[in-house]
């Protein structure tokens, strides 16, 4: 197999680190196998009991220090090099997602309506992989810190994982991590071309209270539908009108629940949604903004209401300098086309939690190679061409000896 993986943008990291390129395409064919079983075997937040006992297995086995238990089932393996230095921190998320998994593979999924779907099955495959090149060529100086966090999906591992020590024992003076990417070919990488890479996730639950009655008589009773749908339009407002238009905000509605007749108005009806920003002085000021306009026009139809809203994941902030190293050190190994700028996404990642402590990247790893890994994350069949391996690992154990012989 590993004849068939070169790849003509792979075969520059053997002029700049021969030694890395030949271990990770002599392990190649058995981290394949390693995603695939992970892929078949997809565990949901905080219950990736198997997810991380593979990992911690296979770090003892290669000579790494390892905790466990992290933050519920993170894993965390640390090798020290000969001499003392800095301390590079590389994470990759474990969990999977609540859905059915439809690819064509003998690897699919075991666990009907659990399915790795977002590619942390990739993500997991690449940190073992950087754990195994390491323990192989040896590491020189400073300490390699490999980070297995559960629970991204729900946004709470990161902070798990941090309030049980993660920060600490040791220091980090940098953190890296990735995610795979459907939309870039394999061989490419993207960072943002802003200070955030992905937005804060913020959720809301508004119930609006009117007085139920016959449809028949809305003259008698305080339609809760109708305030409701006044309430939505004009919550868009905030976004078109309230903002800076160069700032990005979205604010959706994803559900809403109310009535149980057509011919009854109900008393309530609540709307469930999400807010996402990427400046954080934006984040702040619209609960304020929308609880405003729904109690102002609920109060003026009759009715009131109530927003209860939650702040799960902050932005995912990149460090100028440590992107710019990044890129320069990646653009030095796969050539200067490898890498490239896009725009933030509005979707939430709670590596954020680490940004926000620690000098942070955060990069995506192309995984396309035609139609059948073209699929977008969150779809059922969403599958990666398994050259991105060699990629993603090739940045990360390129990041890391860039970082610590620096």
């Amino acid at each position: 197999m590993v004849t068939q993986v070169i790849n003509e943008n792979f075969e520059k990291l053997k002029d700049v680190h021969p030694q890395l390129y030949e271990a990770i395409l002599s392990n190649y064919d058995d981290l394949v196998e390693i995603r695939r079983d992970l892929r078949q075997h997809p565990e949901l937040a905080f219950q990736e009991e198997r997810t991380s006992k593979v990992v911690a297995t296979y770090l003892r086995q290669w000579g790494y220090e390892v905790q466990e238990s992290i933050g519920g089932t993170g894993v965390i393996g640390i090798l020290k090099g000969k001499e003392d230095g800095r301390v590079l921190g590389l994470r990759a998320d474990m969990d999977a997602l609540p859905m059915f998994d439809e690819i064509d593979e003998n690897y699919r999924s075991i666990h009907d309506g659990v399915a790795h779907t977002c590619g942390h099955d990739v993500h997991t495959t690449n940190l073992l992989g950087v754990a195994k090149v390491f323990s192989e060529i040896g590491l020189e100086k400073g300490t390699l810190k490999l980070i297995f966090q559960p629970a991204e999906e729900i946004g709470f591992g990161a902070k798990k994982m941090i309030e049980d020590g993660a920060l600490e024992n040791p220091v980090m003076d940098m953190i890296a991590g990735l995610h795979v990417a459907p939309s870039l070919k394999v061989g490419e990488f993207s960072v943002s071309n802003g200070v955030y890479s992905g937005a804060a996730v913020d959720i809301f639950e508004l119930t609006v209270t009117g007085r139920g009655g016959h449809a028949a008589h809305p003259h008698l009773a305080v339609d809760a539908v109708m305030i409701t749908a006044q309430i939505l339009v004009a919550l868009q407002q905030i976004v078109s009108r309230q903002i800076d238009p160069l700032d990005s905000v979205v604010l959706s509605v994803g559900q809403i629940q109310g009535g149980t007749k057509g011919t009854i108005l109900p008393n309530t009806v609540t709307v469930n949604g999400t807010v996402r920003t990427l400046n954080p002085k934006t984040r702040e000021v619209m609960e304020e903004h929308m609880s405003q306009i729904a109690e102002n026009i609920a109060k003026a139809f009759g009715g009131s209401c109530n927003l209860n809203y939650d702040y799960v994941t902050p932005a995912l902030k990149n460090d100028d300098a440590c992107k710019a190293f990044f890129v320069s050190t990646t653009r030095s190994a796969f050539g200067k086309d490898a890498v490239g700028f896009s725009n933030p996404s509005m979707g939430g990642e709670d590596f954020a939690y680490f940004t926000q402590e620690v000098p942070s990247v955060f990069f995506r790893l192309g995984t396309c190679s035609g139609d059948s890994t073209s699929n977008g994350i969150h779809t059922t069949r969403f599958n990666v061409d398994e050259k991105a391996i060699l990629f993603g690992i090739g940045a990360l154990s390129n990041l890391a000896l860039s970082f610590l012989n620096k």
